[in-house]
């Protein structure tokens, strides 16, 4: 019996851990069935995703691959913090304390594990749908997933959950546009940390994992999105699912052997 890594072991309980709450997340969150006092849920839940994506890093790559999510972890805080005191890059915002635990700036702790998921979960799963050796392509590709994601992800988190409010309420179901364009530039910076740090073209082990991750999300919040009436997410959601499985086959079909004359 093949025994697991110390990385591997942490990412399975954390996905294990995921995956047996996941189809009562999508309940709760799309009938508003959160139990009084049980908020403290979502946050476990991002830094569960958060740590699966962190330790598949470091199962697949070793150290570096530890310092790299460490290193995404830490841009994504920063960048928080940076959006809730200044304004720049998102747009003026502020959390509303539902997410614990609070650091400095009252950046929740949570949200820098949600964004090593979404840079981890884009890039490896842009890499699982291409099949290619052209890394910017795939970098490209992950930051389109990670902002896609966040259409998804904003109107719940906004609208349905309270988790942040937007003090200009014009744009994407009231989230301004200036938000997912920080994202995709935020997302395309780090993808190329990731790229510059890691090698992508490597054979990895557990390659289903950030792949199911980030599918995962796409579903749950495509479903809760559809459940409160955000009908352009819950399309967007479809749009990308589509996407991926056609872009899947038609790399597959691309690596067969060419019938012989």
């Amino acid at each position: 019996m093949r025994r697991f890594t110390l990385p591997e072991g942490v990412m399975l309980v954390a996905f294990s851990i995921y995956a047996f709450v996941y189809p009562f997340a999508i309940l709760l969150l799309s009938f508003d069935w959160m139990p009084f006092g049980m908020e403290w849920m979502s946050s476990l839940l991002l830094v569960m995703l958060g740590v699966a994506a962190g330790a598949w890093l470091w199962a697949n790559f070793d150290g570096r691959g530890l310092a790299v999510g460490g290193a995404v972890l830490v841009a994504g805080l920063g960048l928080e913090y940076l959006g809730v005191t200044t304004g720049f890059p998102f747009g003026a915002y502020s959390y509303t304390g539902v997410l614990i635990p609070e650091i400095v700036g009252g950046v929740p702790l949570a949200i820098g594990f949600a964004w090593l998921l979404i840079v981890v979960g884009g890039i490896f799963t842009a890499r699982w749908a291409l099949h290619t050796s052209a890394i910017w392509v795939v970098c490209s590709l992950g930051a389109v997933l990670a902002v896609s994601l966040d259409f998804l992800l904003e109107p719940i988190a906004y609208h349905v959950k309270g988790y942040w409010l937007w003090q200009e309420t014009e744009g994407y179901y009231d989230i301004p546009w200036s938000n997912y364009l920080a994202w995709l530039v935020a997302a395309l910076l780090m993808n190329a940390l990731v790229s510059r740090t890691l090698d992508l073209v490597k054979e990895v082990s557990w390659d289903w994992v950030p792949v199911a991750l980030y599918v995962m999300n796409v579903v749950m919040f495509g479903i809760v999105n559809v459940a409160h009436g955000f009908w352009w997410s819950g399309l967007i959601g479809l749009i990308l699912l589509a996407g991926l499985c056609v872009s899947r086959m038609r790399s597959a079909l691309s690596t067969l052997p060419a019938p012989s004359a």
